[in-house]
């Protein structure tokens, strides 16, 4: 239920804002005006309210539709002389519609995420709960312990986004450049003894932008090494799958090197797929 609740509103949201805006506008200037007829003079009206319905079409929804839509707008204000003379007395309004767009997707980031999932041989998992994690975006986190390996699933509501194409990617990005995976990594190291030593460990990303194929699917991922006084103790990659609908599914296998063992690491399964494929299974 939390997941379908999120889903809609981060469908429903910006596309209430946006009506709300045009019915202000309205009321306050043009309530001798039949609202229908209101709405069908400006066709910039007609368009983003279409657009808000369709957004669930459009790859990474308004982080894409937006600076497109504002291209958009340029190419045809540069074509079109009624375009050119409707926008001077019409940017105020257009401009609160693109505010009222902005303020809804960034509350769509609150709508919650479904219940992480791990395969069945992890058994139950060791951590369910994140006090640590942000409020926005949604997101829910569970850590299962296999023996040396700590598997870590994270649900994710990435904001303004209902198509499942490009959002793995896209989350992937946003954990790489906000510092976000060195706190989920000490939350994770915190599982295992000597939790104290989380503190001192930093991540070295090896490889980035990149998919496998996995059983057939294109993923995207990351490799990162885990560093403790600049010596790798540790491999770490994650996997991101989009769902449709705004949320994106992550696993994180971080496997330690341990001196005993022939291989170390990820070095004999460098994708992941021993607990990439079951998990991929359990969630389908």
């Amino acid at each position: 239920m939390m997941e379908i609740g999120g889903t809609l509103t981060a469908w429903a949201i910006p596309l209430m804002c946006v009506l709300s805006a045009i019915a202000i506008e309205w009321k306050w200037k043009y309530p001798q005006t039949h609202i229908i007829d209101f709405f069908r003079a400006d066709p910039f009206n007609v368009g983003i309210t279409l657009l808000c319905a369709a957004i669930i079409l459009v790859p990474l929804g308004w982080w894409v539709a937006i600076p497109a839509g504002a291209i958009g707008l340029g190419i045809r204000a540069l074509a079109s002389e009624d375009s050119r003379v409707m926008w001077p007395n019409r940017w105020q309004a257009r401009s609160a519609f693109v505010v009222a767009i902005l303020l809804g997707t960034l509350l769509s980031g609150f709508g919650g995420v479904s219940t992480p999932v791990g395969a069945p041989e992890w058994g139950i998992p060791d951590s369910t709960e994140n006090p640590d994690a942000a409020n926005w975006p949604a997101s829910e986190q569970y850590i299962w312990v296999d023996g040396t390996t700590i598997l870590v699933v994270n649900h994710v509501r990435l904001p303004g986004t209902m198509s499942a194409i490009g959002s793995g990617s896209m989350v992937l990005w946003y954990l790489e450049s906000s510092g976000t995976d060195d706190e989920r990594l000490k939350q994770a190291m915190e599982k295992l003894p000597n939790p104290g030593l989380a503190d001192w460990m930093t991540l070295a990303t090896i490889a980035y932008g990149q998919s496998h194929e996995y059983n057939g699917t294109n993923l995207p991922y990351t490799v990162k090494d885990v560093k403790l006084d600049g010596i790798t103790i540790a491999e770490m990659v994650t996997v991101a799958v989009g769902t449709w609908g705004g949320e994106v599914q992550l696993l994180t296998i971080i496997k330690p090197n341990i001196p005993t063992l022939p291989f170390s690491g990820l070095e004999n399964d460098p994708y992941g797929e021993e607990y990439v494929l079951p998990w991929l299974k359990a969630n389908a």
